[in-house]
Parts: structure tokens; C-alpha cells; sequence
């Protein structure tokens, strides 16, 4: 499981590329970049450095985890340490999901998608804000949830953005995707947690 402290890190991490994110935004809008324009282009940003950041955010959770689990009693036993590295959690947990940058981001398109993932029961949206439920065959793909977050948004204010609620768009879709990311992350532990206690179970 994720300790508060590896939650607090890896939740630092995130911050600081939405800052990044942020910061390319201004200088996006102070080389004249705006409207329509602007969203497709925070989108595109977006999804094009948290996608591949996202698989390493998996991997950093997991050798948190995997630390965690093999400093217990149990797993000094070399049988069950054993059976913990044939499990391969990591192998599993990265099966769950496609990490593709695709070569055009639309924002509608993935929307359309995000909605077969719920169909599918992979993910449930609340808010905006995409939870991950891992219970579909179908993996999820991540550059689909981040653009499909920017749809959801700008429905909530109206479905357009124009000069007048630009900001406001674009602070709520940085915000609904760190929250969204955070919630990838608790259901990352969930399914490790749930994997470990497989394995003690068939001792």
C-alpha cells in the first residue's frame, strides 16, 4: 500500500507538472494564442506530457509499493517472496491501461470515448472528475481520459469558451485533470493492495 508520505510525493509530483503545464499556457496566451485555439492547444500540451508522465507515475507508485510489501515478516519467507515476483503486479497493473500519445488530440472525439469507458465499467465520472474502477478487460486509455476531461469542462460552463470565461476553463480543466490523476493513483494502491492479499491468501 502507498504510505501517506509516498501519496504526499507522488502528489507533489503532479503539482509540479501542472505548473509546467500552466507556465506554457502564459506563454502560450502572451504570443497572442487564444479562444478556441487556446483550449485545443492546452489539451494537446496536456495530453502529450501527462500521458507518458502517467506511466511513470505507475511505476514510482509501484516501487513504493513493492518496498513496502517485501520489508514484511511474511515476505522474508523466499517462498512467498517468490510468489510475489511471479505474480508481476507491475506487468498486470500496466495491461490495465494504453499510455499511446495519439497523432491527432481531439477533445469531442475522446469525450466519445471516455463514454465507452464508462459504458464498459472501467470508470466512472462524478463531477468531471474520472475514478478508475480496473474492472474492464478493455485497457484505459489515458491520453482519451485527459482530453475527455476538457469536454466534460466545457460543458459545466456552457459548452464554449469565450473571451470572458477562457481563465476560468482553463484553471478548472488543470484542476479537474490533477484531481482525476490523484484518483488514478488511489486506484492503482487499491488493485496492488488487492494483489498482495491474493497472494497471501494462497500462501
Amino acid at each position: 500500500m502507498l504510505l501517506a508520505e509516498d501519496k504526499k510525493k507522488l502528489e507533489s509530483y503532479v503539482d509540479k507538472l501542472i505548473e509546467g503545464l500552466k507556465k506554457d499556457t502564459a506563454k502560450a496566451k502572451s504570443n497572442g494564442v487564444s479562444g478556441d485555439q487556446l483550449i485545443e492547444k492546452v489539451t494537446n500540451m496536456t495530453v502529450s506530457k501527462l500521458t507518458p508522465e502517467s506511466k511513470m507515475i505507475l511505476s514510482s507508485a509501484y516501487n513504493m509499493m513493492m518496498a513496502h510489501t517485501l520489508a514484511e515478516d511474511y515476505f522474508a519467507d523466499s517462498t512467498h517472496k517468490a510468489a510475489f515476483y511471479s505474480a508481476d503486479i507491475l506487468k498486470e497493473l500496466t495491461k490495465k491501461f494504453d499510455f499511446t500519445v495519439p497523432s491527432e488530440i481531439n477533445y469531442e472525439k475522446s469525450n466519445t470515448e471516455v463514454n465507452k469507458m464508462m459504458a464498459s465499467g472501467a470508470i466512472v465520472v462524478v463531477g468531471g472528475i474520472v475514478s478508475f474502477t480496473l474492472k474492464s478487460w478493455i485497457p484505459i486509455g489515458i491520453a482519451a481520459v485527459i482530453a475527455g476531461i476538457m469536454a466534460f469542462v466545457l460543458k459545466s460552463n456552457g459548452g464554449s469558451s469565450s473571451a470572458s470565461n477562457i481563465d476560468t476553463v482553463i484553471n478548472e480543466y488543470y484542476a479537474t485533470v490533477r484531481k482525476s490523476l490523484l484518483a488514478w493513483v488511489d486506484s492503482i494502491d487499491a488493485y496492488y493492495d488487492k494483489a498482495v492479499a491474493e497472494i497471501k491468501e494462497r500462501g
